[in-house]
């Protein structure tokens, strides 16, 4: 369903020039279903008058959907100013009552100027907060040149909503909160520190999560100002899971802030309040922008802790009056999404994934070097983007992906900048494009107001825009400026649904922090074995069997738990009658029972009868985590024939060890590692991936 109409604003004008001020041409190309075809607004110049195209879905948007129209400029503009307003209505079907009316925002309007003429189509979009089946959009207001809008489809997507997570919060509901949070100012040698505090620190560990202490400053320098605040339950984080604060700004954050704050873990151990680790700086620390000026930043840690600490080092250099809303201590999947698709494929074909071109002047040190770094398996090789100062010269690089983003996913790439810290500016300068499994231009988002940034903790950043269509491959490119060259860093392409957005629903971590559960078939019997790295009042495990059919679990066997522990444990149980089900495959899984009578289950692993567990290759760790990496072990499971090697990964994605493995390996040991989060990867000899696992040494 479409139409299209235009009103005269002015009729004198209109009159003297026989214009209605525009038309649309084709209205139905813009619900045909064909991302090649479009609708055409056109615009005459010095007329204010409106022209409006109202398009149809072909099923009703929901509330909380993201909506809007693809839409790109076919024409050049002179300003911005002069582009006119461009307004979106939502109807029920049949009505002609507007359901919700929404102005797009200049910003918006800019980044779609900045790709005029491309034919890349820009998102014009909202959440809805009322069901409709139609969309309008109106352009009115006078324009510097006669101009095309194209407009593609429109579309109505879910948006990523945050899954449920485990974690802890600074959060009490005590009618004195005092003992769950301290503060300091202190002065250095040189110190002058004046109306310098901690402003209502009591709010970053209330039960509400919009209240918020803040950190203030008139006059200071060398004034460190820092807010600890505990964890709720006064429950320990286990290792691994992302610390840090929920902050908040009144402009735009920009990551050199990262330089001035720095946030430490604490224990309380035997009644003593223990330093664990600190984060600070861009390399460490991760970022994460959140709508309403908010913003998370974390870092993941190797110890337990129970209590998080955020210190503004200077704050006359970046920060000002920063809100603090609350502590945390969450689990690394809220942070990575339960989704991710990659440019990862193996070194021998990389090179046929990634394609670059130029466009503009003439340049012989613009270009893309070693662009399949940016495709490969590798987390330490990339492609490195560059344009020359002052030259308007274009440079696209366009990768793979092995798989299909998902519309409503995240698309994105993983860059870092060789001429220092990348800031928010940068982004008006890089643009991100998608393309379908059929190569087609499917959609681009260019500029801070559409594009997102985020800074990860090893030093690299993340930039991505929210998809309305499926998409096989994402493209950078990138332009100089005046002055102003590019010389980035390009890692990989990737999609996720990672819902960028506050914590929704957020559940303590469980009694039993459990890090392995396997299954195998060993001399005539079933063999289980488990791990976990802390326990909190934990009585005993029960193993249960099913044969599959009717899904009923039998127990087969308990074993007694540590109870109340920080180390790490590993448990066994043998079942000898796992032969006599009279099936091919058996599924296990163990039922946790805490000392209070209260029972969680672990995730299922299956049996094969007669044969190892799982038939694809497979790594595992053990014991993980562990206070002493000379104790590590690494069990190697269905090796290729051709033999393989295992690699040992730092956080930073620095090839840190390597071992070879031949077929008749099924156990070896990993070099002396430091305190930290390790990747522990399984490759054939071929370099393809074939299993990886986490290691935190230093977590017991």
């Amino acid at each position: 369903m479409t139409s299209a109409s235009s009103t005269c604003l002015i009729p004198a004008i209109c009159n003297l020039t026989g214009l209605l001020g525009g038309e649309v041409d084709n209205p139905d190309y813009a619900a045909d279903g064909i991302t090649s075809t479009y609708a055409t607004i056109y615009k005459f110049v010095g007329v204010s008058s409106g022209v409006t195209l109202r398009v149809g879905l072909d099923s009703r948007a929901r509330l909380g959907d993201r909506v809007g129209l693809l839409v790109a400029l076919d024409a050049s503009i002179l300003s911005t100013s002069a582009l006119g307003t461009y307004t979106l209505r939502t109807y029920l079907r049949g009505s002609t009552t507007v359901v919700e009316t929404q102005v797009v925002s200049a910003a918006v309007v800019q980044s779609l100027r900045v790709l005029t003429g491309t034919g890349r189509p820009v998102q014009l979009e909202f959440v809805a907060s009322q069901p409709f089946d139609d969309i309008e959009l109106e352009v009115a207001g006078a324009v510097d040149v006669l101009y095309r809008l194209r407009v593609y489809n429109a579309y109505a997507v879910e948006a990523l909503l945050q899954q449920p997570v485990q974690g802890l919060l600074s959060r009490f509901t005590a009618p004195d909160l005092s003992p769950y949070y301290s503060t300091a100012v202190t002065p250095g040698n040189l110190g002058v520190c004046v109306n310098t505090d901690v402003i209502n620190p009591a709010n970053a560990v209330d039960a509400s999560l919009t209240n918020f202490a803040q950190f203030s400053t008139l006059v200071s320098v060398s004034c460190p100002s820092t807010l600890a605040v505990k964890l709720e339950n006064l429950r320990n984080a286990p290792a691994g899971y992302y610390a840090g604060f929920v902050l908040g700004t009144t402009g735009l954050i920009d990551v050199t802030a990262l330089s001035n704050l720095r946030l430490t873990t604490y224990k309380t151990i035997n009644g003593v309040r223990t330093r664990q680790e600190s984060a600070s700086g861009p390399s460490l620390l991760d970022l994460n922008v959140l709508p309403n000026g908010k913003f998370q930043m974390s870092f993941p840690t190797t110890l337990l802790f129970d209590e998080v600490q955020i210190e503004q080092l200077d704050a006359l250099a970046v920060l000002s009056d920063l809100k603090i809303y609350y502590g945390f201590g969450i689990e690394p999947s809220a942070f990575i999404g339960s989704t991710r698709i990659l440019s990862d494929f193996d070194q021998a074909t990389s090179s046929t994934k990634v394609t670059v071109s130029m466009s503009g002047v003439a340049c012989a040190l613009c270009g893309v070097a070693t662009p399949e770094g940016a495709a490969d398996s590798n987390p330490t090789t990339k492609a490195v983007l560059n344009v020359t100062v002052g030259l308007a010269t274009s440079v696209e690089l366009k990768v793979a992906l092995r798989g299909t983003g998902v519309a409503g996913y995240r698309a994105g790439m993983v860059i870092s900048s060789n001429t220092g810290l990348l800031d928010v500016s940068l982004l008006d300068r890089l643009t991100l494009t998608t393309y379908g499994s059929d190569g087609q231009l499917v959609e681009s988002a260019s500029g801070s107001s559409l594009l997102a940034l985020n800074v990860l903790p090893d030093g690299q950043h993340e930039i991505s825009f929210l998809t309305t269509r499926d998409f096989a491959s994402v493209q950078l490119s990138t332009s100089a400026l005046a002055g102003i060259g590019v010389n980035i860093n390009i890692f990989q392409a990737f999609a996720d649904n990672l819902a960028s957005g506050l914590f929704t629903t957020i559940t303590a971590p469980l009694p039993v922090e459990l890090t392995a559960f396997a299954g195998r078939w060993v001399a005539g019997a079933a063999e289980l074995s488990w791990s976990t790295a802390s326990e909190q009042n934990s009585s005993h495990f029960v193993v249960e069997r099913s044969a599959g059919g009717d899904g009923a679990f039998r127990a087969v066997g308990q074993v007694s738990a540590a109870g109340n522990t920080t180390s790490a444990y590993t448990y066994q149980l043998r079942d000898a009658e796992a032969g006599a089900q009279g099936v091919a495959t058996l599924y296990y899984r163990l039922r946790q029972v805490d000392k209070d009578g209260k029972q969680s289950f672990s995730p299922l692993v299956t049996v094969t009868v007669g044969k190892l567990t799982a038939a694809a290759p497979a790594v595992e760790v053990y014991p993980n985590p562990t206070a002493d990496a000379q104790v590590v072990s690494v069990r190697i499971l269905n090796l290729p024939a051709a033999g393989a090697v295992v690699q040992t990964y730092s956080q930073l994605g620095q090839l840190v060890g390597q071992v070879p493995v031949g077929k008749a390996t099924t156990r070896l040991e990993l070099p002396a590692l430091a305190l930290g989060l390790y990747h522990v990867v399984l490759r054939s000899a071929s370099g393809q991936r074939l299993a990886t696992q986490p290691l935190v040494v230093g977590g017991r």
